[in-house]
C-alpha cells in the first residue's frame, strides 16, 4: 500500500479516538473551553448519560461568525500561535482538535454571539463528510454547544459504553473536580430534565467551604484543615484531613496543577509519603490541594486528555509538596514542648494552617498524658479488676496497648470538646475491641465492635439511599455466567449499580469492573455471588446489615479504636446504651 495523505475525516475520527474516550470526555473538553473564553456561568443538560445529549450553554466571551466554520477545523486555536506559547501555556485547552474530533462523531450545533456581536449564528455538521453549514440564531451574548447521538456513526464505540447510570456518574465527577477547580464559576446539571448539582459562585471562604462539602461530604468539611504554604515561586493551598479521620478509599483525593485537574503519579506519590508514617494501613491520605508554579516551569501537552503533566525540575517539586503537606502533619501530631510542663494547653498558633471551620489548631490537653501514663503502669492486678467479666479470662495473654503520650496527641480532633468534662478519652485497648475509656468523672468499657458496627450501619444507610460509591478493581475479574443460578438477563442491575457495583457480560463471562470498598479486598467473585444473592432475596435493610457485618472487625489497631470512639462522643453523652460503667476503687479517681 503506497503511502498517501489520510483523508481529513478520517484524521479526525482517529484523534476522536484520543479526546473522545466517552460522554465525560465531550463534556470536559467543552466546559474547559468555556472557562478559557471567560464564562462564569454554565449550564449543562444531559440526556441518557450524555449518549443522546450533550447541551452546555456558557455566557464567555463567544465566537464571532466569520470564525464558526474554522473552530470546527482541525488544529485551530485561540489560546497559542507560537512555539514560545506553547511552552508555557496558560489556558485549559490548547490543541484546537476538541471540536473537529467531537463533530466527526456526533451530530453537532454551535450558536454563539459575542458581545460586540448584533445577532447571533450557528454552524452545524454532521459526521463523517465535516460540511459545515452555518446560519442565522436567535441566542444571548455566549456560546451553547449542543451535542447529539454520541458515537452515531461508530457503532464498534458506541457498544462499549456503559450504563446510563455509569456514564452519567463519569460526567457528574468531571463537573464535581471542575467545580472544585473554579470557585468563581457557577455551575447548574440536568440529567433527563431534572436539575441534580447546582454549585452557586463561592467567592468568599465561606462559600468555598460549603462548595467542597456539597461536593466531597459535610464531614470532609468539617474534619478538614486549611494548607496555605509560605509565599514564594512555588504555592500549595487547599484542604486535608488527620490521619486518624483519612478514608478507607481515594474518593476524596484532588490535585490541580494551575487550575488544571491531574491523577499524576509524581504528585500523589508525594502526598502518599508525606503521609505514610502518620497514616494507618487501611486507610488513604484525604486532600484537595491546588498547586502553583510558573507556567514555563510545567509541560501539559504530555497525556491527550491532559490529566498528566512533566515538570521541568521533578525533584524540586516533589520534595516541596512533600514538605509543606509533612509540616501540616506534624502540626496536627505533635504537642509543643513546653507544654507538658504546663497543666493547660499551650495556644499553638501557625497562621499557615488552620482549622476549615476557620478555628485555629489547639494541640490535646497535655495532663491527659500523665493520665494516660499513670493507667497503663498501673499493676495489672488493679487493671484486672476494673476490667468486665467478658474479658477478665482473657487478660492475662491479651494484647493491652497502652496508649503513648505521642498517640494522645495525634488522636485528639480539634473539632471534638477535647477540654470538655463529658469528652471520653481513650486508656487501653483489650483483646482487640474492648475499649477502657474516661471522662473527668468516671471510668468505662466501650465496646468498640458494636460502635463501629453502629455507625457503619448509619452510614451506610445513608449512602445507599444516594447511591453507594464503588471503586474501580486494579485487575477485572471474571466469572463464568453458568455459575450462577439465575440468568444475567434477571439481574437487579439497577440495585446492584446503586451499591457501587459495575459489571458488563461478554459472552459467557462476566466481568465484574467496581465493587462497593467493603467488597474489593476478599474473595472479590465469591463475595459478588454473595451480594447477588442478597439483593435479588432479601430487602434493603437487610442488604445494609449484611454489607455492615463485613465491615465491622474482629480486632482494631489503637488508632482505628481512637477514631470510632471520637465517632461516637455525641451519643457516648447522650445516653448510657453503650458504655458498662466501672466503679472506681477507693482512693483511686479518674481525675488523677
Amino acid at each position: 500500500m503506497p503511502i498517501q495523505q489520510l483523508p481529513i475525516e478520517l484524521a479526525n475520527q482517529i484523534a476522536a479516538g484520543e479526546v473522545v474516550e466517552r460522554p465525560s470526555s465531550v463534556v470536559k473538553e467543552l466546559v474547559e473551553n468555556a472557562l478559557d473564553a471567560g464564562a462564569d456561568e454554565l449550564v449543562l443538560d444531559i440526556e441518557k448519560g450524555g449518549s443522546k445529549r450533550i447541551r452546555i450553554r456558557d455566557n464567555g466571551g463567544g465566537i464571532v461568525r466569520d470564525e464558526l466554520t474554522l473552530a470546527l477545523s482541525r488544529h485551530a486555536t485561540s489560546k497559542i500561535q507560537s512555539l514560545e506559547d506553547l511552552e508555557r501555556i496558560g489556558s485549559l485547552g490548547f490543541r484546537g482538535e476538541a471540536l473537529a474530533s467531537i463533530s466527526s462523531v456526533s451530530r453537532l450545533r454551535l450558536t454563539s454571539k459575542p458581545a460586540e456581536q448584533s445577532e447571533a449564528w450557528q454552524a452545524w455538521t454532521e459526521g463523517r463528510d465535516m460540511q459545515v453549514n452555518v446560519e442565522p440564531a436567535a441566542h444571548p451574548n455566549g456560546t451553547t454547544v449542543d451535542i447529539q447521538d454520541l458515537f452515531f456513526n461508530t457503532p464498534a464505540r458506541r457498544k462499549f459504553l456503559r450504563t446510563e447510570k455509569t456514564e452519567f456518574s463519569h460526567i457528574d465527577e468531571v463537573i464535581k473536580r471542575i467545580a472544585l477547580s473554579r470557585f468563581d464559576v457557577a455551575f447548574q446539571l440536568t440529567h433527563n430534565g431534572k436539575t441534580l448539582r447546582r454549585y452557586p459562585k463561592a467567592e468568599s471562604q465561606k462559600q468555598q467551604l460549603q462548595r467542597v462539602a456539597k461536593i466531597c461530604g459535610g464531614q470532609f468539611a468539617e474534619q478538614a484543615y486549611q494548607l496555605q504554604s509560605p509565599e514564594g515561586e512555588y504555592k500549595l493551598k487547599g484542604w486535608m484531613v488527620a490521619p486518624e479521620h483519612c478514608r478507607y478509599q481515594g474518593d476524596v483525593q484532588h490535585f490541580f496543577v494551575n487550575g488544571r485537574m491531574m491523577r499524576d503519579k509524581l504528585l500523589a506519590h508525594a502526598v502518599r509519603q508525606a503521609y505514610e508514617k502518620y497514616l494507618p494501613a487501611d486507610r488513604v491520605p484525604t486532600y484537595i490541594l491546588y498547586f502553583e508554579l510558573p507556567a514555563e516551569q510545567v509541560d501539559v501537552n504530555v497525556h491527550p486528555a491532559k490529566h498528566e503533566v512533566r515538570f521541568h525540575y521533578q525533584r524540586q517539586v516533589h520534595d516541596f509538596i512533600l514538605t509543606q503537606i509533612e509540616r501540616v502533619l506534624r502540626s496536627l501530631t505533635e504537642v509543643p514542648p513546653n507544654s507538658a510542663s504546663e497543666g493547660e494547653p499551650a495556644a499553638f498558633r501557625d497562621d499557615s494552617y488552620e482549622s476549615a471551620r476557620g478555628h485555629q489548631y489547639q494541640p490535646a490537653d497535655t495532663s491527659a498524658m500523665r493520665e494516660s501514663s499513670r493507667y497503663s503502669v498501673a499493676p495489672r492486678r488493679a487493671m484486672g479488676s476494673l476490667l468486665p467479666n467478658a474479658v477478665k479470662s482473657g487478660v492475662g495473654n491479651a494484647s493491652s496497648q497502652a496508649v503513648s503520650p505521642s498517640f494522645v496527641a495525634s488522636s485528639a480532633s480539634p473539632h471534638k470538646t477535647s477540654s470538655s468534662a463529658k469528652s471520653w478519652r481513650l486508656l487501653s485497648l483489650f483483646n482487640g475491641y474492648q475499649a477502657l475509656i474516661k471522662n473527668a468523672n468516671s471510668l468505662a468499657w466501650l465496646n468498640i465492635q458494636q460502635v463501629h458496627s453502629v455507625c457503619a450501619q448509619t452510614r451506610l444507610t445513608q449512602q445507599v439511599e444516594g447511591g453507594l460509591s464503588g471503586q474501580p478493581l486494579l485487575v477485572p475479574v471474571t466469572v463464568s455466567a453458568k455459575e450462577f443460578k439465575t440468568p444475567v438477563s434477571q439481574w437487579p442491575e439497577q440495585q446492584l449499580n446503586q451499591l457501587g457495583v459495575m459489571y458488563y457480560r461478554q459472552k459467557d463471562t462476566i466481568v465484574i469492573e467496581q465493587m462497593p470498598e467493603m467488597l474489593r479486598r476478599g474473595n472479590v467473585a465469591l463475595l459478588f455471588k454473595q451480594l447477588l444473592e442478597q439483593v435479588s432475596e432479601s430487602s434493603n435493610g437487610q442488604v445494609i446489615k449484611w454489607l455492615t457485618a463485613l465491615v465491622a472487625k474482629n480486632e482494631y489497631s489503637t488508632t482505628e479504636a481512637e477514631h470510632w470512639l471520637n465517632q461516637w462522643q455525641e451519643q457516648l453523652n447522650a445516653s448510657a446504651t453503650y458504655l458498662q460503667p466501672i466503679d472506681i476503687p477507693e482512693g483511686y479517681h479518674a481525675n488523677h
